[in-house]
């Protein structure tokens, strides 16, 4: 049985494009993780489905539609 083994430079990664691969799937890893709690279906579907009233202090609320 023969192993097909490619090294780095064949695959054309050279150690600056590693780094930077890592520094961006460490930043999309973080964010996924920081967002998730918001992703529930039903806060999309909230957001999705309602008109945003935005309030004088420039936060919005999402009001309840009763069709839940």
């Amino acid at each position: 049985m023969f192993l097909f083994l490619l090294t780095f430079a064949e695959m054309g990664l050279t150690l600056p494009l590693i780094i930077l691969l890592v520094i961006f799937g460490g930043f999309f890893l973080i964010s996924f993780f920081i967002t998730s709690p918001n992703m529930d279906t039903k806060g999309l579907l909230r957001v999705l489905y309602s008109k945003p009233v935005r309030k004088p202090d420039g936060s919005v609320e999402y009001p309840d539609s009763g069709k839940n």
